[in-house]
């Protein structure tokens, strides 16, 4: 849009995850950065920080004319403020009327359409959705895979929630982002196919988790696009307090901590911590007791955002072969804030096609994963090649030398 480097625009870019979306651009050192939000100050701190590719410009995420006038002049609009369902898409319809492309580490719009007017959006663009859909691209590795391969993951994490990310959490869960219970097989959605939660032990993860099989939309496009002949996901609790305040809420539905959105922990922190100004004392108390159980899982404890996954697929010969990735991080907003990142500066060059897309299907997989090494060094990456496929006893998982292995119908 403008001459010389491009503008990304990031709102919300000195809260956690903007903030660590800020310093990924600004140390590709070919971005002009603009830092806004509701406190000039922190933005003012913040781009200054980053040094002089970096300005501060206030912005109410809850004002459509703050908005545009944020986003005039910029090439790419990164959107990491929150409450993330609260704000709904005016941020995107913003980008769309100043003329900019968008970026959005949660999925955009919700139910709205689509602005007539959009350039190019990338949504989904975090930790799950967003990283959590990346995996099964990474082990397919670009490859046709035989039409018997299989894929199965998980999202495990500890952290407390700040008030933000509870209630962005709370709102997800009637977002209708998948299907407990459900796995991906022969082209369709199988209802039902899955038992519900037990305790797993999963590799990364310290000692064994209680998991949830819940089929996310963002796996069922990634299996239907891969060619996958089955596709299993299972979201996963470290501790017992957060999932017995969800089930709590959720009283009577089969989705203990089923959404995708904001991935559970710390990931859903998003933006400054306070609760949303449109939100009701229900919401409120609710959104709190969140906040409580998921301290107290976290209490003494070291915090941490594990994702894996593996696919299995008939070798050379017949014999069956696997695939697996781990990636594990402390701190879920600074990842997330990588992905988005990774989105804004794909997007900034040019190498996402007009038009709306999801995070998982367009971002380069190895260059999220190298994003994530440069970017956040105590991250743990472990991607292995093909191997054969350890004999398991049925019904049970195994983790062996570090590594996950997972048998006919459970993770």
């Amino acid at each position: 849009m403008n001459g010389g480097a491009p503008l990304i625009g990031i709102l919300g870019g000195y809260g956690a995850v903007g903030a660590a979306a800020a310093r990924v651009l600004a140390a590709e050192g070919e971005f002009r950065l603009r830092i806004g939000g509701r406190d000039h100050a922190a933005a003012a701190r913040q781009a200054a920080a980053l040094g002089g590719s970096a300005e501060a410009r206030e912005a109410d995420a809850r004002s459509d004319a703050s908005l545009e006038r944020f986003a005039r002049g910029c090439d790419v609009l990164l959107h990491c403020a929150g409450p993330a369902y609260e704000l709904a898409d005016r941020p995107r319809r913003a980008a769309a009327a100043a003329g900019a492309d968008y970026v959005d580490v949660m999925d955009g719009c919700g139910p709205a359409p689509a602005p007539p007017d959009e350039r190019t959006a990338v949504l989904s663009a975090g930790l799950s959705p967003g990283l959590s859909g990346v995996l099964p691209r990474l082990l397919v590795d670009g490859r046709e895979p035989p039409g018997t391969a299989r894929f199965t993951g998980y999202y495990v994490s500890l952290g407390a929630f700040t008030l933000t990310g509870a209630t962005d959490y709370l709102l997800s869960l009637d977002r209708s982002y998948g299907t407990p219970r459900a796995q991906w097989r022969d082209g369709r959605v199988v209802h039902g196919a899955l038992r519900g939660a037990e305790e797993r032990v999963v590799a990364g993860a310290p000692h064994p988790v209680t998991t949830y099989p819940y089929l996310t939309q963002e796996l069922v496009g990634q299996a239907r696009t891969l060619g996958l002949a089955e596709a299993r996901w299972y979201n996963a609790f470290d501790g017992r307090h957060l999932l017995d305040a969800l089930n709590r809420y959720r009283a009577g539905d089969e989705r203990p901590g089923g959404a995708g959105a904001g991935g559970g922990g710390a990931a859903g922190s998003t933006a400054p911590d306070a609760a949303p100004d449109g939100a009701d004392g229900g919401l409120r108390e609710r959104a709190a007791g969140v906040v409580r159980a998921s301290t107290l899982d976290a209490l003494g404890r070291s915090p941490y955002h594990l994702l894996g996954g593996e696919l299995e697929f008939p070798g050379p010969d017949g014999a069956p072969v696997r695939r697996r990735v781990v990636i594990r991080g402390e701190d879920g907003s600074a990842m997330t804030g990588v992905v988005g990142a990774v989105a804004a500066r794909e997007v900034a060059r040019g190498r996402v096609p007009r038009g709306a897309h999801r995070a998982a299907r367009v971002l380069p997989a190895r260059g999220v994963l190298d994003a994530l090494r440069r970017h956040l060094p105590g991250t743990l990456l472990t991607l292995s090649g093909d191997e054969p496929a350890a004999a398991a006893e049925p019904g049970h998982l195994v983790v062996e030398e570090g590594v996950l292995c997972m048998e006919e119908g459970v993770l």
